[in-house]
């Protein structure tokens, strides 16, 4: 499976040509404003890479891609923009966190290599907290042996509990109901 890449500007003929350069290594999908592009963020994330412009209609790119961040924090934000003053850069970094900012017109070699080590950001962050979850399960269930070794009673009366709040859980449809059923077991 391809990364999945959003690509967010005004310009369609922009747009277009960052499709057509970019398809080939990436899964691009595109949104032509902010709102366009959470739309698309909510619909059909998450993505791996964010790329945006400064200067579009509604939202401008430091406030859309503050916004990705709170919505995908572990996308990554990159600007994509033919402003190179200082003012904007200042607000991107700071507003959007952004990994990278590039100026138009963007060698293709340079936007894939941005692109590049966006994805491996993105996967490092996605594979430590994986990494983070599948330890810290680990342990607890290391824990509960333990338990189920050295006093059975509790045991079963703990078991009892994680199932029922497993099952309202799921009759509540929490989205993270696994850390949910950790901290019940």
């Amino acid at each position: 499976m391809t990364a999945k890449v959003l690509l967010v500007d005004d310009d369609p003929a922009l747009l277009a040509g960052l499709v057509r350069r970019l398809r080939r290594n990436y899964t691009i999908e595109t949104a032509d404003d902010g709102t366009a592009g959470l739309a698309a963020l909510e619909r059909g994330g998450p993505f791996a890479v964010v790329i945006s412009d400064m200067r579009m209609p509604g939202l401008d790119g430091a406030q859309f891609l503050a916004r990705v961040k709170a919505a995908a924090p572990d996308s990554v934000r990159i600007m994509l923009t033919g402003q190179s003053d200082v003012d904007t850069a200042m607000r991107a970094v700071n507003d959007g966190a952004i990994f990278r900012f590039l100026t138009k017109p963007c060698a293709t070699e340079t936007l894939t290599q941005a692109i590049d080590a966006g994805l491996a950001q993105y996967r490092l962050v996605t594979a430590e907290r994986v990494l983070l979850s599948r330890t810290l399960l680990g342990g607890i269930r290391v824990l509960t042996d333990v338990l189920a070794l050295l006093n059975p009673v509790a045991f079963g009366r703990a078991a009892r509990v994680q199932r029922l709040v497993r099952d309202l859980c799921a009759d509540l449809q929490v989205e993270a109901a696994w850390e949910v059923d950790m901290a019940a077991m």
